[in-house]
């Protein structure tokens, strides 16, 4: 198993711990052994990770180990998608993950405050 891996499969058990949805999806083509292609189905840059919160919110995450670091086209998909709203970066290490993810988690639990009282 790859450094890079390990930090995806990190992140992929926080999110697992806190009800979070978390997919590995990866890139590229496949030949099969009747010789045609077989495509992945996501566009070329396509970040390592995606999760999806437990209200709802979308990130993406590359993950990379240094001194690694994205490909033009990885770069121009997170930039692409920040472009749209959604929260898209990398992280080399689990801690950059967390720190991320940090304020977004004050977020949530301030909306998850707000649903509850109107509820009650």
């Amino acid at each position: 198993m790859t450094p890079e891996h390990v930090l995806s499969n990190k992140i992929r058990i926080w999110c697992g711990e806190h009800n979070w949805l978390c997919f590995h999806i990866n890139v590229g083509k496949i030949r099969m052994s009747d010789g045609t292609y077989f495509n992945t189905g996501v566009p070329v840059g396509w970040p390592d990770l995606t999760i999806i919160t437990d209200t709802g919110q979308v990130l993406f995450i590359e993950t990379k180990i240094k001194p690694r670091k994205p490909t033009d086209d990885q770069i121009n998909m997170l930039n692409n998608l920040r472009g749209r709203g959604f929260i898209a970066e990398v992280v080399y290490e689990f801690s950059e993950f967390l720190a991320l993810i940090t304020p977004f988690l004050a977020l949530i639990s301030s909306i998850n405050e707000k649903v509850c009282t109107k509820t009650l």
